[in-house]
């Protein structure tokens, strides 16, 4: 009779460890995303035109170890313009996101956070942040996060600023279908910058990936859908000088100056100077 009550402490102390690593690996877990609401909360947005309104949305996003933000997306709509693309800035505003504890072994960690508009506030509530799995249920394999995040930095290296677009700073965000082979089947834009060159610079430098990486062998589908974000900023830039870009800026120069043949201004030497310190060499 000893030996069955031997056997048994012995199984429950062996099994012990284990539990208790699983126990501080979800506690950390659970810390680590309690962080990540309290960082998302702390992106302080309300657009002054959408003062009294209110309502709740919600905003998919994917970001990687390093807490860079990959991609955000709305999951759910409030029913106001000016508050989605709140909800959507606010995220995009929190980026760097607090690191994952390096008990998580994924490369990329997909959530979906609520944030809720009152009047003249917005909360994004503690407990409201949900782990975002795919369609069946099942967490993405390694392989697939790691695809996913070689796609998204292979489109960000195409990104081409459109010289009309000198002086604008906005937010993108593209969906596209590639298969098996890394051909483009589709894409399309989910979040508009607004402004037309943008937007058509968007869509192109997703034309401009093909052939994209190949999905692994894993992959269940044939066709695989990804979304990412593309943040453009003329106020900033600092490109090396090239041909095509000073004959662009000469051609845009000559444009301002034929307008400003029309009104009194500055001469062209003063525009030719001004518009040269400014861009500096873009």
């Amino acid at each position: 009779m000893k030996f069955p009550l031997l056997a048994a402490l012995l199984g429950l102390l062996a099994a012990f460890p284990a539990h208790a690593q699983t126990d501080m690996r979800s506690e950390s877990a659970r810390a680590w995303k309690a962080r990540l609401s309290a960082h998302i909360a702390k992106s302080r947005l309300y657009p002054a035109q959408a003062l009294g309104q209110t309502g709740e949305a919600k905003v998919r996003f994917v970001i990687d170890r390093s807490g860079t933000l990959v991609s955000r997306a709305l999951a759910a709509s409030t029913g106001s313009r000016l508050l989605d693309d709140a909800a959507l800035e606010i995220v995009a505003r929190a980026q760097p996101f607090p690191q994952p504890p390096s008990e998580l072994k994924e490369e990329t960690f997909s959530y979906v956070v609520p944030i809720v508009f009152s009047g003249r506030q917005f909360q994004v509530p503690t407990n409201g942040l949900v782990l975002s799995t795919p369609a069946s249920g099942l967490a993405e394999s390694e392989a697939m996060a790691a695809w996913r995040k070689a796609v998204t930095e292979h489109v960000w290296r195409n990104r081409v600023f459109p010289s009309q677009a000198m002086g604008q700073r906005a937010d993108a965000g593209v969906t596209f279908v590639v298969d098996r082979s890394g051909q483009l089947i589709s894409s399309a834009l989910v979040e508009s910058t607004g402004f037309a060159p943008l937007d058509a610079a968007t869509l192109a430098m997703v034309e401009r990936s093909v052939p994209f990486p190949k999905p692994p062998a894993e992959a269940k589908d044939d066709l695989q859908r990804v979304t990412v974000l593309v943040a453009f900023d003329g106020t900033q830039l600092n490109l090396a000088p090239s041909p095509e870009r000073e004959k662009s800026l000469q051609s845009w120069i000559e444009g301002q100056a034929k307008l400003n043949a029309k009104s009194p201004g500055p001469d062209d030497t003063k525009l030719n100077s001004m518009l040269r310190s400014i861009c500096r060499g873009c």
